[in-house]
Protein backbone atom coordinates (compact mmCIF):
# COMPACT_ATOMS: atom_id res chain seq x y z
CA UNK A 1 0.00 0.00 0.00
CA UNK A 2 1.32 3.08 -1.03
CA UNK A 3 1.60 6.37 1.92
CA UNK A 4 1.39 10.04 1.26
CA UNK A 5 4.49 11.70 1.79
CA UNK A 6 3.74 15.44 2.73
CA UNK A 7 5.15 16.45 -0.61
CA UNK A 8 2.56 17.73 -3.18
CA UNK A 9 4.20 15.23 -5.72
CA UNK A 10 2.46 12.17 -4.68
CA UNK A 11 0.59 9.52 -7.39
CA UNK A 12 -2.33 8.83 -5.78
CA UNK A 13 -5.63 11.14 -4.69
CA UNK A 14 -4.89 11.44 -0.60
CA UNK A 15 -8.25 11.19 -0.10
CA UNK A 16 -9.27 8.30 -2.24
CA UNK A 17 -10.78 5.27 -1.10
CA UNK A 18 -8.97 2.06 -0.23
CA UNK A 19 -9.49 -1.41 0.94
CA UNK A 20 -9.21 -1.74 4.43
CA UNK A 21 -8.04 -5.21 6.19
CA UNK A 22 -11.45 -5.14 7.92
CA UNK A 23 -14.95 -4.64 7.24
CA UNK A 24 -16.88 -1.16 7.55
CA UNK A 25 -19.39 -0.64 10.95
CA UNK A 26 -22.09 -1.84 10.76
CA UNK A 27 -23.81 1.91 11.89
CA UNK A 28 -23.53 4.24 8.81
CA UNK A 29 -23.20 7.31 10.97
CA UNK A 30 -20.54 5.57 12.94
CA UNK A 31 -18.24 3.56 10.09
CA UNK A 32 -15.57 6.44 9.73
CA UNK A 33 -15.19 9.91 10.93
CA UNK A 34 -15.86 12.23 8.64
CA UNK A 35 -19.50 11.12 8.92
CA UNK A 36 -20.56 12.17 12.15
CA UNK A 37 -17.55 14.54 13.14
CA UNK A 38 -18.30 17.00 9.78
CA UNK A 39 -22.06 16.64 10.83
CA UNK A 40 -21.84 17.55 14.01
CA UNK A 41 -19.60 20.15 13.43
CA UNK A 42 -21.73 21.65 10.35
CA UNK A 43 -24.37 21.86 12.94
CA UNK A 44 -22.52 23.49 15.64
CA UNK A 45 -21.27 26.07 13.19
CA UNK A 46 -24.86 26.99 12.39
CA UNK A 47 -25.80 26.31 16.18
CA UNK A 48 -23.07 28.51 17.57
CA UNK A 49 -22.86 31.33 15.65
CA UNK A 50 -26.41 31.65 15.94
CA UNK A 51 -26.24 32.07 19.43
CA UNK A 52 -23.34 34.56 19.30
CA UNK A 53 -25.61 36.86 17.02
CA UNK A 54 -28.40 36.66 19.25
CA UNK A 55 -25.87 37.79 21.97
CA UNK A 56 -23.79 40.38 20.16
CA UNK A 57 -27.25 41.63 18.95
CA UNK A 58 -28.65 42.15 22.65
CA UNK A 59 -30.98 39.16 22.65
CA UNK A 60 -29.20 36.52 24.42
CA UNK A 61 -29.28 37.10 27.82
CA UNK A 62 -28.94 33.55 29.55
CA UNK A 63 -25.52 33.48 32.14
CA UNK A 64 -22.00 32.01 30.27
CA UNK A 65 -19.69 29.41 31.86
CA UNK A 66 -16.63 31.53 29.92
CA UNK A 67 -17.21 35.41 28.81
CA UNK A 68 -19.02 35.47 25.91
CA UNK A 69 -16.38 36.85 23.46
CA UNK A 70 -14.06 34.13 24.55
CA UNK A 71 -16.52 31.41 24.19
CA UNK A 72 -17.28 32.61 20.61
CA UNK A 73 -13.56 32.07 20.12
CA UNK A 74 -13.46 28.69 22.00
CA UNK A 75 -15.88 27.21 20.12
CA UNK A 76 -15.46 28.35 16.56
CA UNK A 77 -11.47 27.50 17.10
CA UNK A 78 -11.74 24.41 19.38
CA UNK A 79 -15.27 23.70 19.29
CA UNK A 80 -16.18 23.66 15.13
CA UNK A 81 -12.83 23.94 13.93
CA UNK A 82 -10.78 21.33 15.94
CA UNK A 83 -13.50 18.66 15.28
CA UNK A 84 -13.82 18.78 11.58
CA UNK A 85 -9.93 18.79 11.31
CA UNK A 86 -9.63 15.86 13.50
CA UNK A 87 -13.10 14.53 11.30
CA UNK A 88 -11.03 14.70 8.03
CA UNK A 89 -7.53 13.23 9.80
CA UNK A 90 -8.97 10.54 11.09
CA UNK A 91 -10.81 9.75 7.64
CA UNK A 92 -7.07 9.95 6.25
CA UNK A 93 -5.22 8.00 8.40
CA UNK A 94 -6.94 4.86 6.89
CA UNK A 95 -6.27 6.13 3.33
CA UNK A 96 -2.27 6.52 4.81
CA UNK A 97 -2.30 3.36 6.43
CA UNK A 98 -4.24 0.67 4.85
CA UNK A 99 -5.69 0.04 8.78
CA UNK A 100 -9.29 0.17 10.01
CA UNK A 101 -9.48 3.72 11.26
CA UNK A 102 -11.91 4.77 14.92
CA UNK A 103 -14.96 3.50 13.98
CA UNK A 104 -18.56 2.23 16.27
CA UNK A 105 -18.12 2.53 19.86
CA UNK A 106 -15.30 4.47 19.88
CA UNK A 107 -16.33 7.27 17.40
CA UNK A 108 -19.40 7.06 19.44
CA UNK A 109 -17.76 8.04 22.58
CA UNK A 110 -15.77 10.61 21.00
CA UNK A 111 -18.89 12.11 19.47
CA UNK A 112 -20.25 11.85 22.99
CA UNK A 113 -17.17 13.84 24.75
CA UNK A 114 -17.59 16.56 21.97
CA UNK A 115 -21.20 16.97 22.84
CA UNK A 116 -20.88 17.00 26.57
CA UNK A 117 -18.70 19.34 26.34
CA UNK A 118 -20.17 22.16 24.02
CA UNK A 119 -23.62 21.25 26.69
CA UNK A 120 -21.94 22.24 29.57
CA UNK A 121 -20.58 25.11 28.63
CA UNK A 122 -24.08 26.51 27.77
CA UNK A 123 -25.29 25.19 31.11
CA UNK A 124 -23.82 27.23 34.05
CA UNK A 125 -24.18 25.26 37.01
CA UNK A 126 -21.32 26.94 38.66
CA UNK A 127 -18.16 24.86 39.09
CA UNK A 128 -19.51 21.39 37.65
CA UNK A 129 -20.47 22.70 34.62
CA UNK A 130 -16.45 24.02 33.89
CA UNK A 131 -15.38 20.43 35.92
CA UNK A 132 -17.41 18.64 33.40
CA UNK A 133 -16.08 20.70 30.24
CA UNK A 134 -12.64 20.11 31.24
CA UNK A 135 -13.19 15.95 31.15
CA UNK A 136 -14.75 16.17 28.31
CA UNK A 137 -13.18 18.22 26.09
CA UNK A 138 -9.23 17.38 27.04
CA UNK A 139 -10.93 13.78 26.78
CA UNK A 140 -12.13 14.09 23.35
CA UNK A 141 -8.91 15.57 22.51
CA UNK A 142 -6.83 12.80 24.43
CA UNK A 143 -9.17 10.30 22.58
CA UNK A 144 -8.63 12.01 18.97
CA UNK A 145 -4.61 12.33 19.37
CA UNK A 146 -4.74 8.71 20.62
CA UNK A 147 -6.21 7.18 18.00
CA UNK A 148 -4.57 9.01 14.72
CA UNK A 149 -0.91 8.31 16.55
CA UNK A 150 -1.64 4.70 16.88
CA UNK A 151 -2.16 4.06 13.22
CA UNK A 152 0.54 6.45 12.54
CA UNK A 153 3.02 5.03 14.13
CA UNK A 154 1.63 1.31 13.86
CA UNK A 155 2.25 1.24 10.32
CA UNK A 156 5.50 3.13 10.71
CA UNK A 157 4.17 6.16 8.27
CA UNK A 158 7.28 8.44 8.78
CA UNK A 159 6.20 11.05 6.79
CA UNK A 160 2.48 12.17 8.38
CA UNK A 161 3.72 11.96 11.76
CA UNK A 162 4.51 15.88 11.41
CA UNK A 163 0.52 15.63 12.24
CA UNK A 164 0.65 14.42 15.43
CA UNK A 165 2.75 17.54 16.49
CA UNK A 166 0.44 19.83 14.90
CA UNK A 167 -2.70 17.87 16.96
CA UNK A 168 -0.27 17.55 20.27
CA UNK A 169 0.09 21.80 19.45
CA UNK A 170 -3.31 22.25 19.29
CA UNK A 171 -3.95 20.44 22.19
CA UNK A 172 -1.85 22.21 24.32
CA UNK A 173 -3.58 25.80 22.99
CA UNK A 174 -6.83 24.69 24.38
CA UNK A 175 -4.94 23.60 27.57
CA UNK A 176 -3.71 26.89 28.10
CA UNK A 177 -6.88 28.74 26.89
CA UNK A 178 -8.63 27.46 29.66
CA UNK A 179 -6.26 27.33 32.35
CA UNK A 180 -6.12 31.10 31.68
CA UNK A 181 -9.67 31.66 31.60
CA UNK A 182 -9.76 29.36 34.82
CA UNK A 183 -7.16 32.10 36.06
CA UNK A 184 -9.19 34.82 35.12
CA UNK A 185 -6.57 36.34 32.32
CA UNK A 186 -9.00 36.98 30.23
CA UNK A 187 -6.40 39.07 27.61
CA UNK A 188 -4.08 35.98 28.05
CA UNK A 189 -6.37 33.29 26.84
CA UNK A 190 -7.51 35.73 24.01
CA UNK A 191 -3.82 35.63 22.84
CA UNK A 192 -4.03 32.39 22.80
CA UNK A 193 -6.95 31.76 20.83
CA UNK A 194 -5.56 34.20 18.14
CA UNK A 195 -2.43 31.97 18.60
CA UNK A 196 -4.26 28.96 17.30
CA UNK A 197 -5.96 30.69 14.60
CA UNK A 198 -2.15 31.20 12.72
CA UNK A 199 -1.37 27.20 13.80
CA UNK A 200 -4.51 26.56 11.97
CA UNK A 201 -2.72 27.93 8.89
CA UNK A 202 0.18 25.78 9.71
CA UNK A 203 -2.59 22.65 9.07
CA UNK A 204 -4.18 24.33 5.84
CA UNK A 205 -0.14 25.02 4.30
CA UNK A 206 0.63 21.32 5.24
CA UNK A 207 -3.24 20.09 3.79
CA UNK A 208 -3.94 22.59 0.79
CA UNK A 209 -0.10 21.81 -0.17
CA UNK A 210 -1.02 18.51 -0.88
CA UNK A 211 -4.66 18.64 -2.35
CA UNK A 212 -5.02 21.82 -3.84
CA UNK A 213 -2.03 21.52 -6.65
CA UNK A 214 -3.10 17.73 -7.10
CA UNK A 215 -6.88 18.36 -7.31
CA UNK A 216 -6.47 20.88 -9.98
CA UNK A 217 -4.12 19.03 -11.82
CA UNK A 218 -6.39 16.11 -11.57
CA UNK A 219 -9.58 17.95 -12.20
CA UNK A 220 -8.27 19.80 -15.56
CA UNK A 221 -5.64 17.11 -16.82
CA UNK A 222 -2.93 19.67 -16.08
CA UNK A 223 0.63 18.20 -15.08
CA UNK A 224 0.97 19.03 -11.22
CA UNK A 225 3.09 21.77 -10.24
CA UNK A 226 5.85 20.30 -7.61
CA UNK A 227 8.18 22.16 -5.55
CA UNK A 228 9.15 20.33 -2.40
CA UNK A 229 11.99 22.86 -1.49
CA UNK A 230 8.97 25.51 -1.17
CA UNK A 231 6.56 23.02 0.63
CA UNK A 232 8.86 22.57 3.01
CA UNK A 233 9.70 26.16 3.67
CA UNK A 234 6.31 27.32 3.40
CA UNK A 235 5.63 24.56 6.24
CA UNK A 236 8.32 25.28 8.61
CA UNK A 237 8.09 28.72 8.36
CA UNK A 238 4.60 28.76 9.15
CA UNK A 239 5.14 26.80 12.24
CA UNK A 240 7.90 29.00 13.26
CA UNK A 241 5.60 32.18 12.62
CA UNK A 242 2.94 30.76 14.70
CA UNK A 243 5.07 30.45 17.44
CA UNK A 244 6.76 33.89 16.71
CA UNK A 245 3.24 35.41 17.06
CA UNK A 246 2.22 34.03 19.94
CA UNK A 247 5.28 35.01 21.57
CA UNK A 248 5.11 38.50 20.34
CA UNK A 249 2.17 39.26 22.74
CA UNK A 250 4.74 38.61 25.44
CA UNK A 251 8.32 39.72 24.17
CA UNK A 252 9.38 42.96 22.77
CA UNK A 253 9.60 41.81 19.33
CA UNK A 254 6.01 42.76 17.40
CA UNK A 255 7.56 44.34 14.40
CA UNK A 256 9.69 41.00 13.57
CA UNK A 257 6.65 39.35 14.15
CA UNK A 258 4.97 41.78 11.60
CA UNK A 259 7.49 41.38 9.26
CA UNK A 260 7.59 37.35 9.59
CA UNK A 261 3.61 37.18 9.19
CA UNK A 262 3.95 39.58 6.10
CA UNK A 263 6.62 37.29 4.27
CA UNK A 264 5.11 34.19 4.68
CA UNK A 265 2.17 35.82 3.22
CA UNK A 266 3.98 36.63 -0.26
CA UNK A 267 5.24 33.10 -0.34
CA UNK A 268 1.99 31.44 0.09
CA UNK A 269 1.06 33.88 -2.76
CA UNK A 270 4.03 32.83 -4.83
CA UNK A 271 2.82 29.27 -4.07
CA UNK A 272 -0.91 29.89 -4.66
CA UNK A 273 0.29 31.37 -8.19
CA UNK A 274 2.17 28.49 -9.51
CA UNK A 275 -1.14 26.30 -8.97
CA UNK A 276 -3.33 28.47 -10.57
CA UNK A 277 -5.18 27.65 -13.83
CA UNK A 278 -7.78 29.48 -15.47
CA UNK A 279 -10.05 26.04 -15.55
CA UNK A 280 -10.32 26.36 -11.93
CA UNK A 281 -13.59 28.59 -12.34
CA UNK A 282 -15.30 25.84 -14.27
CA UNK A 283 -15.42 23.71 -10.99
CA UNK A 284 -16.50 24.84 -7.51
CA UNK A 285 -14.84 21.88 -5.63
CA UNK A 286 -11.84 24.41 -7.28
CA UNK A 287 -12.00 27.64 -6.63
CA UNK A 288 -13.64 27.54 -3.39
CA UNK A 289 -10.25 25.89 -2.70
CA UNK A 290 -8.26 28.45 -4.28
CA UNK A 291 -9.67 31.15 -3.10
CA UNK A 292 -9.79 30.05 0.63
CA UNK A 293 -5.76 29.75 0.60
CA UNK A 294 -6.07 33.06 -1.06
CA UNK A 295 -8.22 34.16 2.25
CA UNK A 296 -5.44 32.76 4.21
CA UNK A 297 -2.39 34.46 2.21
CA UNK A 298 -4.22 37.92 2.74
CA UNK A 299 -5.34 37.15 6.02
CA UNK A 300 -1.71 36.89 6.94
CA UNK A 301 -0.35 39.92 5.31
CA UNK A 302 -3.25 41.86 7.33
CA UNK A 303 -2.18 40.23 10.28
CA UNK A 304 0.89 41.82 10.07
CA UNK A 305 0.38 45.15 8.67
CA UNK A 306 -2.05 45.30 12.04
CA UNK A 307 0.83 44.79 14.07
CA UNK A 308 2.72 47.82 12.40
CA UNK A 309 -0.43 49.79 12.43
CA UNK A 310 -3.46 51.20 14.58
CA UNK A 311 -5.32 51.88 11.43
CA UNK A 312 -6.30 47.77 11.52
CA UNK A 313 -7.46 45.75 14.18
CA UNK A 314 -5.55 42.85 14.33
CA UNK A 315 -8.70 40.53 15.48
CA UNK A 316 -10.35 41.73 12.16
CA UNK A 317 -7.13 40.76 9.94
CA UNK A 318 -7.56 37.26 11.68
CA UNK A 319 -11.32 36.51 11.37
CA UNK A 320 -10.62 36.97 7.63
CA UNK A 321 -8.37 33.46 8.12
CA UNK A 322 -11.16 32.02 10.52
CA UNK A 323 -14.10 32.37 8.57
CA UNK A 324 -12.63 32.41 4.69
CA UNK A 325 -9.75 30.50 5.10
CA UNK A 326 -9.95 28.27 7.88
CA UNK A 327 -13.96 27.85 7.36
CA UNK A 328 -13.88 28.03 3.74
CA UNK A 329 -11.71 25.11 3.20
CA UNK A 330 -13.68 23.05 5.92
CA UNK A 331 -16.84 23.67 4.08
CA UNK A 332 -14.72 22.84 0.78
CA UNK A 333 -13.42 20.12 1.92
CA UNK A 334 -16.04 18.58 4.30
CA UNK A 335 -17.94 18.72 0.35
CA UNK A 336 -15.50 16.87 -1.52
CA UNK A 337 -14.49 14.20 0.90
CA UNK A 338 -18.27 13.35 1.79
CA UNK A 339 -19.07 12.74 -1.92
CA UNK A 340 -15.91 10.85 -2.06
CA UNK A 341 -16.23 8.64 0.47
CA UNK A 342 -19.73 7.56 0.26
CA UNK A 343 -19.04 6.59 -3.65
CA UNK A 344 -20.36 9.92 -4.98
CA UNK A 345 -19.19 11.70 -8.34
CA UNK A 346 -17.41 14.85 -7.39
CA UNK A 347 -20.25 16.81 -8.49
CA UNK A 348 -21.77 19.27 -6.42
CA UNK A 349 -25.62 21.40 -6.29
CA UNK A 350 -25.23 24.31 -7.66
CA UNK A 351 -26.64 25.75 -4.68
CA UNK A 352 -23.11 24.98 -2.86
CA UNK A 353 -21.65 26.94 -5.23
CA UNK A 354 -23.75 29.99 -3.33
CA UNK A 355 -22.50 28.47 0.04
CA UNK A 356 -18.72 28.63 -1.15
CA UNK A 357 -19.54 32.09 -1.97
CA UNK A 358 -21.35 33.06 0.70
CA UNK A 359 -18.51 31.91 3.21
CA UNK A 360 -15.71 33.69 1.64
CA UNK A 361 -17.80 36.69 1.21
CA UNK A 362 -18.66 36.47 5.66
CA UNK A 363 -14.56 36.94 6.41
CA UNK A 364 -14.15 39.80 4.01
CA UNK A 365 -17.26 41.59 5.57
CA UNK A 366 -16.12 40.57 8.61
CA UNK A 367 -12.38 41.79 8.44
CA UNK A 368 -13.71 45.13 6.88
CA UNK A 369 -16.15 45.67 9.44
CA UNK A 370 -13.85 47.71 11.63
CA UNK A 371 -13.16 50.72 8.88
CA UNK A 372 -16.73 51.15 9.28
CA UNK A 373 -19.27 53.28 11.35
CA UNK A 374 -21.79 50.55 11.25
CA UNK A 375 -19.77 47.50 12.82
CA UNK A 376 -22.54 45.84 14.31
CA UNK A 377 -24.44 45.95 10.95
CA UNK A 378 -21.62 44.35 9.33
CA UNK A 379 -21.36 41.87 11.66
CA UNK A 380 -25.22 40.78 11.75
CA UNK A 381 -24.53 40.56 8.00
CA UNK A 382 -21.87 38.58 7.96
CA UNK A 383 -23.48 36.41 10.14
CA UNK A 384 -25.91 35.65 8.07
CA UNK A 385 -23.96 34.78 5.27
CA UNK A 386 -22.76 32.28 7.79
CA UNK A 387 -25.77 30.88 8.68
CA UNK A 388 -26.99 30.53 4.96
CA UNK A 389 -23.55 28.96 3.88
CA UNK A 390 -24.01 26.14 6.77
CA UNK A 391 -27.57 26.08 6.25
CA UNK A 392 -27.37 24.98 2.65
CA UNK A 393 -24.17 22.42 3.50
CA UNK A 394 -26.64 20.56 6.16
CA UNK A 395 -29.63 20.41 3.88
CA UNK A 396 -27.91 18.95 1.39
CA UNK A 397 -25.12 16.90 3.15
CA UNK A 398 -27.34 15.63 5.65
CA UNK A 399 -28.41 12.62 3.50
CA UNK A 400 -25.32 12.02 2.13
CA UNK A 401 -23.40 11.63 5.58
CA UNK A 402 -26.47 9.28 7.33
CA UNK A 403 -26.57 6.64 4.30
CA UNK A 404 -24.36 3.49 2.83
CA UNK A 405 -22.24 4.36 0.39
CA UNK A 406 -24.40 3.91 -2.94
CA UNK A 407 -21.96 1.27 -4.24
CA UNK A 408 -22.34 -0.85 -1.57
CA UNK A 409 -18.60 -0.76 -0.22
CA UNK A 410 -17.20 -0.22 3.58
CA UNK A 411 -16.37 3.19 4.37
Amino acid sequence: MAKLIISPGQVQDPLAVQPVMKSASKRVLFSLAFRIFFLLGAAWAFLAVGIWTLWFSGQWTENWVFPPTLWHAHEMIFGFAALIASGFLLTAVQTWTGLRSAHGGVLIALALLWLIARVSLLINAGPWSLAVFCVAQFGWWLGVIACFSYLIIKAKNQANRVLILLLSAMFMCNTLFVFLLIKQEFAAASYMGQSAIVLFCVLITLIGGRVIPFFTARALGQKQYKNPLLDNVLFWGSLFASVVFGAQFYFAFTQQAAGILILLSIAHLWRLRQWYHKGIWQESLLWSLHLSYLAMALGLLLAGLSLLTPLLALKDALHLISISAVSGMILSMMSRVSLGHTGRALKINVSLNGAFALLLVAGLIRALSGLTEHVLFYWQLSAWFWLAAFSLFLWHYLPILTRARIDGKPD
